[in-house]
C-alpha cells in the first residue's frame, strides 16, 4: 500500500517539477556573486551582486551640486559633481543631473542620498539605472548591484564565477 502512495505522490510532483522549469527563462544570462563591471564606459568596479537590495549603489566622494541648496530634495534637477572610486584606488570625476533624493534604510540606520543616472554594463548588458551615491569607503565592494539592475537580465548562480579572476 505505501509503494501506491509514494508513486501516486511521484506522479502527483512531477508535472509540478516540469512546470517549474518550464517557467524559467533561459534567455536571461547567468552572473556570479560578484562581477566585474563597467561603469558609464569608463570606470571598472568589481561588484557584488545582491538579490535583497532593491538599488544599485556606488562609492562617490567629493559630492559638489552645482548652486546647491542644503535641503537635498531642493537639488533635484541640479547636477551634481562627483568622484567614483573602485577598489583598487582609481578615481574618475564625472557628473550626472539628480533624478530624485531617496531615504535608504540600512544596517547603520537611514539616510537620504541622492539618485543618479548611471549605465552600468556586464557582459552583454549594458543599462543605465538610478544609482545611489554613498561612501562605501568602508565596504569591500565599492559597486553593489541592486535588483533594478537585474530585472529581466540576468538570474543570480552563488557558485558562478564572473569575474576577471576566473
Amino acid at each position: 500500500m505505501s509503494k501506491c502512495i509514494i508513486t501516486a505522490l511521484l506522479c502527483m510532483t512531477l508535472p509540478l517539477s516540469a512546470l517549474a522549469l518550464e517557467n524559467i527563462d533561459h534567455h536571461k544570462k547567468v552572473i556570479g556573486p560578484t562581477a566585474d563591471f563597467i561603469v558609464d564606459e569608463q570606470a571598472s568596479f568589481l561588484a557584488r551582486i545582491d538579490t535583497g537590495a532593491a538599488t544599485t549603489s556606488i562609492h562617490a566622494i567629493e559630492l559638489e551640486v552645482e548652486e546647491g541648496d542644503k535641503t537635498m530634495e531642493n537639488n533635484v534637477d541640479k547636477i551634481i559633481h562627483f568622484t567614483l572610486v573602485n577598489e583598487k584606488g582609481e578615481q574618475w570625476r564625472t557628473s550626472a543631473r539628480i533624478s530624485e533624493v531617496k531615504e535608504v534604510r540600512n544596517s547603520q540606520g537611514i539616510e537620504q542620498r541622492y539618485i543618479v543616472p548611471l549605465r552600468l554594463g556586464w557582459d552583454t548588458i549594458n543599462k543605465a539605472v538610478d544609482v545611489n551615491l554613498r561612501d562605501r569607503s568602508a565596504m569591500q565592494f565599492k559597486l553593489l548591484i541592486g535588483r533594478d539592475w537585474m530585472e529581466n537580465e540576468v538570474v543570480v548562480d552563488l557558485e558562478k564565477v564572473t569575474t576577471g579572476e576566473e
